[in-house]
């Protein structure tokens, strides 16, 4: 199956396309139209652009986003935790967050009952369109490489899902940034000069603490969560300033009364709050990367490192991220392997002590 752009504003897909009712006002997507239920509701972007008065600008990874919101809260929480750093030197991405109630939006609508995420994917990988639907919330996120414009379209201007403060629009970051020897990853950061490690692995493994007590302990990070790495030079970029951890993970680094760190728990039972808030000094625009580390929590006394095979790192690095970053599955699996294939990879035994754990980092980085 192969896709050419439509000139006369019918679908790309090279195939008969059935006809189905559509409610007024309202685009009803399914396998069987998806290309061209994509194509009905991307032509509204411009009106939506131009009628949205709320407006912010952010530089990610070089990459330079306009945004447009009908509230303004949407963009100041998200402004406050994307890491702008830096000049743009790639194309401009805009991305309009609206409500389903905008009236200048067709609005979409996909019933839970025919929504199939893996045969959505694939049925966009030859077309320049990318997807996400959370249908729990009715939460939309649709994006047009070639013209770099996407729409976000949530049911109300608070109807975003749980862990979006923490990495808003990192699907459009994806889809936007990721190219041939980029992309983002799910993993955390630490340095000491021009050296870095990636820190990789499921949720409760460590990352976030580890690198909570590197940034405290005096080292450098460029993410605890999301980063964007080239595997061209290995250097893993910011994307966002957010910084998580449980009370117990605060009370064991003495932090758990910082003043910049809120008091109440978001949807993990964690704390979140920024780098900027917490650090001693600005944080990097770009690390290189000379190692992958896997972290393990054992409740041993002592921190340890101990090589593992590439196929270790691989599968430590790449799953969480395919399956929390949507629609760019092929690209995220190549770049994780290709990560892994390149960085010598330990397994991070982590002892109880967060400034020994610092003090194992350093001595690691300062003889690479």
């Amino acid at each position: 199956m192969t896709w050419m752009r439509p000139q006369d504003g019918r679908s790309g897909l090279m195939r008969a396309e059935a006809r189905y009712p559509v409610k007024e006002r309202r685009i009803v997507f399914d396998e069987h139209n998806l290309v061209a239920a994509i194509e009905r509701v991307l032509p509204d972007f411009e009106a939506i652009w131009q009628a949205t008065p709320h407006q912010a600008e952010v530089t990610v990874a070089h990459g330079r986003f306009q945004l447009r919101s009908q509230h303004p809260d949407y963009l100041t929480q998200a402004s406050r935790a994307l890491a702008s750093r830096g000049a743009p030197t790639r194309t401009t991405c805009r991305i309009a967050i609206v409500t389903l109630a905008n009236p200048a939006l067709t609005a979409p609508d996909w019933p839970t009952s025919t929504f199939r995420e893996r045969p959505m994917e694939a049925l966009l990988s030859e077309t320049p369109y990318r997807l996400h639907y959370f249908p729990e919330l009715q939460f939309w996120q649709i994006y047009d490489r070639d013209r770099a414009i996407g729409l976000q379209i949530m049911p109300t201007h608070d109807g975003f899902p749980p862990w979006d403060p923490g990495s808003p629009l990192r699907n459009f970051l994806q889809w936007h940034l990721g190219e041939e020897t980029g992309s983002l990853l799910h993993g955390g950061t630490l340095g000491l000069g021009d050296r870095g490690v990636l820190l990789a692995g499921e949720g409760g493994s460590g990352k976030s603490s580890t690198v909570l007590a590197g940034i405290f302990g005096g080292l450098s990070s460029v993410g605890d969560d999301y980063v964007y790495v080239e595997t061209d030079t290995l250097i893993a970029r910011p994307l966002f300033e957010t910084l998580k951890q449980d009370r117990a993970g605060l009370e064991r680094l003495n932090r758990h009364t910082h003043p910049a760190i809120p008091q109440e728990d978001n949807w993990q039972g964690k704390r979140q709050f920024y780098m900027p808030d917490v650090a001693a000094w600005p944080m990097p625009e770009a690390l290189p990367l000379c190692a992958l580390l896997l972290p393990q929590i054992t409740g041993g006394n002592r921190t340890a490192l101990a090589p593992v095979t590439r196929k270790e790192a691989f599968l430590a690095l790449a799953p969480s991220g395919v399956t929390q970053i949507h629609c760019d599955r092929q690209r995220l699996f190549r770049i994780a392997a290709e990560v892994s294939r390149q960085l010598p990879a330990y397994r991070l035994t982590l002892g109880t002590d967060p400034q020994e754990i610092v003090y194992v980092l350093r001595r690691f980085l300062e003889d690479r």
